[in-house]
C-alpha cells in the first residue's frame, strides 16, 4: 500500500496492545486498594470502560476527536467509521488509518476508567455506566480534539500533549475530583485499608510496562522521538518512585510499597506530556518532582482539605497532569524535537504560557462538565449506593457475586477510648475483607440484608449456652467471665462491630470458618447452574465479657445482624474459666482490661 511503512505499523500495533494492557492493569491496580467486598466493583469499572467506549468511539466517538478542523469539535465525518481504512492519513502518515483509529481508542478508553478510583466503593454501576459514556462523549471527544484535532483550538495555539498530559490525566484527575466530592465521603472512609496490595503492585507493574507504548508509540513510528520518549519515560518513573520513597522515609520514617508504586505511577503521569519533547536529563528533574507534588497531594492536600478521593485518582493524575503540562513549557527543547519551538530552557517563553492557558480551560471545562453530568445523573437514577449497599460490600449488593472463596483477614488496632465496660481480649482487633454470603428462604437465593422478615428472631439467630464446671480449686475465684461465640455472614460483620462497640466491647477475635445451618439442602445458581447450598463462608467472632451483661450482648448482636431471613446467624454462650495475659500475668477480668502504665 502506498506510503505505508509496515516497521512504522508493526511498532504501532504493538504500542497500541500494550495501551489496550493499560486498563486492565488498571482494574488491579485499583482493584488491591479497595476492601474486599468491593474489588469485583471496582475492577468492574475498568472492564466497563473499555465495552462502553469501544461502542461510543466506532459510532461517533473517533469522529468527533478527529473530524473535520472546527476550532471547538469534530464533525460526523468519520462516525461508523465511515472513510476509515487501510489508507494512512495525515495524522500518521505511514501507519493505516485503521490503526491509528484504534490507538486513540486505547486512549479514550483508560482515561474514563480513570476517574471510577475516586469513586470507588459507593458508586451505583448505572450511574457509573451513564457518566462514562456521556464524560466520553461530552468531555473528552471534545478537549482531544482541542489539543490533537486539526483546526482545534489550543493546538493552533501553540500548546503541546505529546501523549495525554492534558487530554487524559488533568481532565479525568479534575473530573475525578469533581465526581468524589459530588458523591460524597464512604462511611468510615479515614479507616479503610486496601485488602492486597500485591495486586495494586502487579497493576503497577503491568502499567509500567504498558507507558511504553502509551509514551513511545505517541510518535507513531519508529524514530528518535519514539526511542527518546522511551527513555524518559523510564527515567521519570525511577525517580518519581524515589522521590516518593523518600518522603515517606523522612516523614513517616518506612518506605511502602504502596507508596513507591504510587510514585512510580506518578512519574509517568508527570512525563506523559512532554516524552517526545524533553530531554532524558530534564526528565529525571520532572519525575523526582513530579514523585513529590503527588506524595504531598495525596497525603496532606487531600486531608487538609477534606475530600474522599478513594484511590487518588486526582492526587496522582491531575496534579502530576498539571505539573507535566507546566514542566513541558520549561524544558521542551527543540534540541529533541526540531518540530517545535522549545520552551525556557530555550530561551522561550511563549510556551509555558500556551501550555498554562491550555491547562487552565482544560480544568475550568472538566470541572464544570463533569458536575453538570453528575447532576443530571443524578434526576434520572441514584448515584450513590445506599448505607446499606455500601455496608454489605458493592461486589454482592450489586453485583451478586464474590471475589473470594474464602475470607482473607487483616489486623490492625481497634481500640476506643477506655469506659467501665471495655474487655478487650488482646491488642488487635480483626477486620475482615472477603467473600459476602447468601442466605436463603426456600430455594430462591437472597442477599443477606434483605428484610423479608419471613421467621422470628428465635429461629432466625439461634442461641445455644455450654456450661463448663470450674473443677480447678487452686484458682483464685473471679468475676464469671463468659465467652460469647457468633456465627454470621461477613457482609453482616461491620454493623456487628458497630453495635458492640455502643455496648462497650471494643476488641474481639475473628477468624473465616465454613458450614451451613438451616440452609443445608437448598440450592443457589452459579452461571446459571444450580448447585447445593453447602458449607458456605461464614465469620466467627468470640469475644469475652465481664462487667458487660452477657444477656445485653446477645440481645445487641441479634438486633443488629436479624433480617428474617434463614441463615441470619448463631449465637453460642460458653462459661471461661480464666483469662490470662502472657505479657504482665494478669488473670481474669483484669486481664481483659488495657493494663495502666505506673
Amino acid at each position: 500500500m502506498e506510503n505505508i511503512n509496515y516497521a512504522d505499523t508493526t511498532f504501532v500495533f504493538f504500542a497500541t496492545a500494550l495501551v489496550m494492557l493499560m486498563t486492565p492493569a488498571l482494574s488491579l491496580f485499583y482493584g488491591g486498594m479497595v476492601r474486599g467486598k468491593n474489588v469485583l466493583s471496582t475492577t468492574m469499572h475498568s472492564y466497563a470502560a473499555i465495552a462502553v467506549v469501544s461502542v461510543q468511539w466506532l459510532l461517533f466517538g473517533y469522529s468527533f476527536v478527529f473530524g473535520g478542523n472546527s476550532p471547538l469539535t469534530g464533525d460526523f465525518s468519520f462516525a461508523l467509521l465511515n472513510g476509515v481504512g487501510f489508507s494512512p492519513i495525515d495524522y500518521a502518515p505511514t501507519v493505516p488509518h485503521q490503526l491509528f483509529m484504534m490507538f486513540q481508542l486505547a486512549f479514550a478508553i483508560i482515561t474514563p476508567a480513570l476517574i471510577s478510583g475516586s469513586v470507588a466503593e459507593r458508586i451505583k454501576f448505572p450511574a457509573f455506566l451513564a457518566f462514562i459514556l456521556l464524560w466520553t462523549t461530552f468531555i473528552y471527544d471534545p478537549i482531544a480534539h482541542w489539543v490533537w484535532g486539526n483546526g482545534g483550538w489550543i493546538r493552533e495555539l501553540g500548546a503541546l500533549d505529546f501523549a495525554g498530559g492534558s487530554v487524559i490525566h488533568i481532565s479525568s484527575g479534575v473530573s475525578a475530583l469533581v465526581a468524589a466530592i459530588f458523591i460524597g465521603k464512604r462511611i468510615n472512609a479515614d479507616s479503610v485499608r486496601p485488602h492486597s496490595i500485591p495486586m495494586t503492585m502487579v497493576g503497577a507493574g503491568v502499567l509500567l510496562f504498558g507507558w511504553f507504548g502509551f509514551n513511545a508509540g505517541s510518535a507513531l513510528a519508529i524514530n528518535a522521538i519514539a526511542v527518546n520518549a522511551f527513555i524518559t519515560t523510564a527515567m521519570a518513573a525511577a525517580t518519581a518512585g524515589l522521590s516518593w520513597l523518600l518522603c515517606e522515609w523522612i516523614i513517616h520514617k518506612k518506605p511502602t510499597a504502596l507508596g513507591f508504586v504510587s510514585g512510580i505511577v506518578a512519574g509517568l503521569v508527570s512525563i506523559t506530556p512532554g516524552a517526545g519533547f524533553v530531554s532524558p536529563l530534564s526528565s529525571l528533574a520532572i519525575g523526582f518532582i513530579g514523585g513529590i507534588a503527588c506524595f504531598f497531594g495525596v497525603t496532606v492536600l487531600k486531608r487538609k482539605l477534606g475530600y474522599d478521593d478513594a484511590l487518588d485518582a486526582f492526587g496522582c493524575h491531575g496534579i502530576g497532569g498539571i505539573w507535566g503540562g507546566i514542566a513541558t513549557g520549561i524544558f521542551a527543547t527543540s534540541s529533541i524535537n526540531p518540530g517545535i519551538e522549545g520552551g525556557l530552557v530555550d530561551g522561550k517563553l511563549a510556551l509555558l504560557i500556551a501550555e498554562l492557558i491550555s491547562m487552565a480551560a482544560i480544568i475550568a471545562y472538566a470541572a464544570a462538565g463533569s458536575y453538570i453530568l453528575l447532576k443530571l445523573i443524578s434526576l434520572v437514577m441514584p448515584v450513590r449506593v445506599t448505607a446499606e449497599e455500601e455496608e454489605s460490600g458493592l461486589d454482592y449488593s450489586l453485583h451478586g457475586e464474590a471475589a473470594y472463596g474464602t475470607v482473607n483477614a487483616v489486623s490492625f488496632d481497634n481500640r476506643l477510648s477506655e469506659s467501665e465496660h471495655e474487655t478487650v481480649p488482646g491488642d488487635l482487633s480483626t477486620v475482615l475483607s472477603g467473600l459476602k454470603n447468601m442466605a436463603f428462604n426456600g430455594s430462591e437465593p437472597a442477599l443477606a440484608f434483605d428484610g423479608g422478615f419471613n421467621v422470628d428472631v428465635h429461629d432466625a439467630i439461634v442461641v445455644e449456652r455450654s456450661s463448663v464446671a470450674i473443677s480447678d480449686n487452686s484458682l483464685p475465684k473471679y468475676a464469671k467471665l463468659t465467652k460469647v461465640e457468633i456465627v454470621i455472614n461477613e457482609s453482616k460483620f461491620d454493623r456487628l462491630k458497630k453495635a458492640l462497640n455502643g455496648i462497650g466491647i471494643t476488641g474481639m477475635t475473628v477468624s473465616n470458618v465454613f458450614g451451613y445451618g438451616m440452609q443445608k439442602g437448598h440450592t443457589t445458581y452459579y452461571r446459571g447452574v444450580e448447585a447445593e447450598a453447602d458449607l458456605l463462608p461464614k465469620v466467627r467472632v468470640e469475644i469475652v465479657v465481664s462487667s458487660v451483661p452477657v444477656d445485653l450482648v446477645i440481645e445487641t448482636a441479634k438486633k443488629a445482624l436479624y433480617t428474617g431471613n434463614i441463615g441470619d446467624g448463631k449465637i453460642f454462650v460458653y462459661d471461661v474459666e480464666n483469662v490470662i495475659r502472657i505479657s504482665t500475668g494478669d488473670q481474669g477480668k483484669k486481664a481483659l482490661e488495657y493494663p495502666v502504665e505506673a
